[in-house]
C-alpha cells in the first residue's frame, strides 16, 4: 500500500486545508445536497446510480479526489491520510452522494500493485476508474462467508456494496487458497456473471446492493495471509467513514446556525434563545471532539503508528457516530415545525446519520473494542 496507508510521509504537496478550501468552494457552486434531493424525489435515480456521473468526473478529474490518494505509479500524488480525511469531510458536510469513499480507499490500496504487472483487461478498467469514468464500491458489511478468489477470478457475495447496482470495481477483502487477501474485482468486465440485488436503506445518499459474483476477473492488491496490511486497510475504511459522519455534523451545525440567525420568534431571532444557543453549541463541541480523534487516528496511521492508529481510529468512530446522530436531532428540533418535513433537508442528514451508525458496531461496542485493544496506553503515553 501506498506512504498514507503503510508508513510515515514527508511534507505533502497540498495541505489538507487548501484541500478543504478546493472542495468547500466546488460544493457553494454545486451543492452535493441538490443530488441527495434528486434521490428522494425520484425513486428510479436512487435505484441506479443515486449521483450525477458527470459531476462525479468533475470531481475525480479536476479536483482530484482519486489522484490525491493514487500513487505517483498510477499517475497520482499518494497524499497522507490527513489529506484524504480532509476531502471525505468535506464530502460529508455536503452530504454529496457521490462515490468518494471507496474511491479513495481504492486509489490507496493501489500502492505497490506496478501498473504494468496487471493484466490488460483490469488495467483498462483501473484507468477508467482514475479518470472519474468508472465506479468504485466497497462492501459495507461483513456479513457471510468471504467471497472466494482462485486463478484470477472471484466467486461469492458481496454484501451492501456501496453504489452496487453500478459499481465497476469493488474492493474487498476476499479468501483464497493460502489465507485472506485484499482483491480488486471487476464485474464490468466482459464477459461476467454478476447480479446485483439492491439493498433497501433509509439512507437517500448512498444506494447500496448485494453483488453476487461467478468467477469474475480481478486481482490481489496485497499478499495474502498479510494481517497488518489487511488491518491498515481496514483502520482506514474506518477512519474515512469517521471524517465523512464529522462533516454529516458539521453540515447540520451550518443548518442549524443559519435558520438560527434569520428565524424570529417573539420578535426576536431564535439563536438568543438559550435553548437554541445550547443546541448549536453542544453540536459544535461534537464536532471539535470527533474531528480531532480524526485527525489524530491520520497522524498515527500516516506515522507507521497502527495500533495507536486503529485505538484512535475505534474512539473517533464511536464520536463521530454519536455525534452525527446528536447533531442530526438538533437540526430538526432547532428547524421547528417545519424540521419535520419531507421537502426540509434534516431528514436526509438523520438519515445518513442513523444508516453510519452502526457500521462496523454500535459507538458503544467499538468503544469497548478500542479499550480491549488497550487504548487506555495512549493517556498513559500521552501524560508522560
Amino acid at each position: 500500500m501506498d506512504q498514507h496507508v503503510n508508513g510515515s510521509a514527508s511534507e505533502p504537496a497540498i495541505s489538507p486545508d487548501e484541500i478543504r478550501d478546493s472542495i468547500r468552494d466546488y460544493f457553494a457552486e454545486h451543492p452535493g445536497i441538490d443530488e441527495v434531493r434528486d434521490n428522494r424525489d425520484d425513486e428510479k435515480r436512487l435505484a441506479g446510480a443515486g449521483f450525477d456521473r458527470d459531476g462525479w468526473s468533475v470531481l475525480a478529474r479536476q479536483l482530484g479526489l482519486i489522484g490525491i490518494a493514487a500513487p505517483e505509479s498510477w499517475g497520482g500524488m499518494g497524499l497522507p491520510t490527513s489529506c484524504l480525511v480532509a476531502a471525505a469531510e468535506e464530502c460529508g458536510a455536503a452530504l454529496y452522494p457521490g462515490p468518494t469513499r471507496a474511491s479513495m480507499l481504492l486509489a490507496a490500496a493501489l500502492g505497490g500493485i506496478v501498473p504494468d504487472d496487471v493484466p490488460s483487461q483490469l488495467r483498462s478498467v483501473v484507468q477508467d476508474f482514475l479518470g472519474g469514468a468508472a465506479v468504485a464500491g466497497v462492501s459495507t458489511t461483513g456479513e457471510g462467508a468471504p467471497a472466494e478468489f482462485r486463478d484470477g477470478r472471484v466467486t461469492g457475495r458481496l454484501a451492501a456494496v456501496t453504489h452496487g447496482t453500478v459499481a465497476d470495481l469493488v474492493v474487498s477483502v476476499v479468501e483464497s487458497v493460502d489465507g485472506p487477501a485484499l482483491a480488486l474485482i471487476a464485474p464490468a468486465v466482459r464477459p461476467t456473471r454478476t447480479e446485483r440485488i439492491p439493498v433497501p436503506t433509509v439512507d437517500l445518499a448512498t444506494p447500496l446492493a448485494d453483488v453476487v459474483l461467478t468467477e469474475v476477473p480481478a486481482m490481489l492488491l496485497g499478499q495474502v495471509g498479510d494481517v497488518a496490511g489487511l488491518d491498515r486497510f481496514r483502520t482506514l475504511e474506518a477512519l474515512l467513514l469517521a471524517a465523512e459522519q464529522v462533516g454529516g455534523a458539521e453540515g447540520c451545525l451550518a443548518g442549524m446556525v443559519s435558520y438560527a440567525t434569520l428565524r424570529e420568534q417573539f420578535g426576536k431571532v431564535i439563536g438568543t434563545y438559550q435553548a437554541i444557543a445550547h443546541r448549536c453549541s453542544d453540536t459544535a463541541i461534537d464536532a471539535a471532539s470527533a474531528r480531532a480523534l480524526v485527525a489524530a487516528a491520520a497522524d498515527a496511521l500516516d506515522d507507521g503508528g497502527d495500533v495507536a492508529a486503529r485505538q484512535l481510529t475505534l474512539l473517533a468512530r464511536a464520536e463521530a457516530a454519536d455525534g452525527f446522530v446528536a447533531a442530526s436531532n438538533a437540526f430538526i428540533q432547532v428547524s421547528g415545525g417545519i424540521g419535520f418535513t419531507w421537502e426540509h433537508d434534516a431528514h436526509l442528514f438523520f438519515r445518513r446519520a442513523r444508516a453510519t451508525a452502526a457500521i462496523g458496531g454500535t459507538p458503544a461496542e467499538l468503544r469497548d473494542q478500542a479499550v480491549v485493544s488497550g487504548c487506555v496506553d495512549l493517556l498513559v503515553r500521552a501524560s508522560a
